[in-house]
């Protein structure tokens, strides 16, 4: 079964998923995931008994009443298993733990599908402005046509009680990128920054420092800058502030960046005004 999405008439697979449990926030942010993956190759969309296909896949909430009920089903046999939350059953494919962060529940899927990470956009789409705001503590879902605030914090130059950290990292393959942001940082006020050419090096300052802002381009050539993304969010004292750039970035990624708690998803040539205008809301 193809489906015909609305992108210049191609044919794709839509790829169908049963979900179990989870929260109505959880749900409705699960649903919004859906609805921007049908910009990529291959998207993927609740089940329900009107699909036009059988699922491939079920997302249970291991906290949930319905997670041994929906195991214990032989309807399910055959289905790719992802489980979120503790105790996760031998055939799960991918076990998630909470806090839920959907990105790594995302990620998951491509990986169990072999799944390209980069949406082909068709040259009749219009253009969009990709340099978007995003707050993560905005109620309001990422939907295409909004703009989320940013969130301020004047304690952004102050760091923690007894604790000496350099304010920036700067993740840049390019270096007049890097010396371009380190300008507009100390522009801004910012003046202590590290930087990291590769992915490689960024985690090398990140297993030894604590930083309050990262500044990570997308572009990385040694590795998928999402991993990257993603250790950025599990560091501890955590990143208070991850802004994204990207000379490829598209809708779909300022949507995952935000599930993965970046504050703004930025596309290169980066715009100096709207460049200078975040940065100072943040110093």
């Amino acid at each position: 079964m193809t489906y015909m999405g609305d992108m210049g008439g191609e044919a794709f697979d839509r790829i169908f998923v049963k979900v179990f449990g989870f929260s109505d926030v959880e749900r409705h942010a699960l649903n919004t995931m859906f609805r921007l993956s049908e910009s990529r190759s291959t998207p993927y969309a609740l089940w329900t008994a009107a699909a036009p296909k059988a699922a491939e896949m079920a997302l249970i909430d291991g906290d949930s009443w319905e997670a041994a009920l929906e195991l214990a089903n032989p309807a399910h046999d055959n289905l790719r298993l992802i489980w979120v939350g503790d105790r996760a059953p031998a055939r799960a494919s991918l076990a998630v733990a909470r806090p839920l962060q959907w990105a790594a529940v995302i990620d998951g899927m491509d990986e169990l599908f072999a799944l390209e990470m980069s949406p082909a956009v068709p040259a009749d789409l219009p253009e969009f402005d990709l340099d978007l705001p995003l707050g993560p503590e905005s109620s309001a879902s990422p939907d295409l046509d909004l703009e989320f605030e940013l969130t301020t914090s004047p304690a952004l130059l102050e760091p923690a009680s007894g604790i000496s950290r350099p304010h920036v990292l700067v993740v840049d393959a390019s270096h007049d990128a890097r010396l371009y942001l380190r300008a507009r940082l100390a522009m801004a006020g910012l003046m202590q920054v590290d930087e990291a050419a590769s992915g490689a090096e960024a985690l090398q300052w990140l297993n030894n420092r604590l930083y309050k802002l990262v500044i990570l381009d997308l572009d990385l050539p040694d590795m998928d800058s999402w991993q990257l993304v993603k250790r950025v969010g599990e560091a501890r004292p955590a990143v208070e502030f991850l802004i994204l750039t990207g000379s490829k970035a598209s809708r779909f990624d300022a949507a995952r960046g935000w599930f993965a708690g970046a504050r703004a998803c930025l596309c290169k040539p980066l715009h100096p005004g709207k460049l200078e205008q975040l940065l100072l809301s943040l110093s």
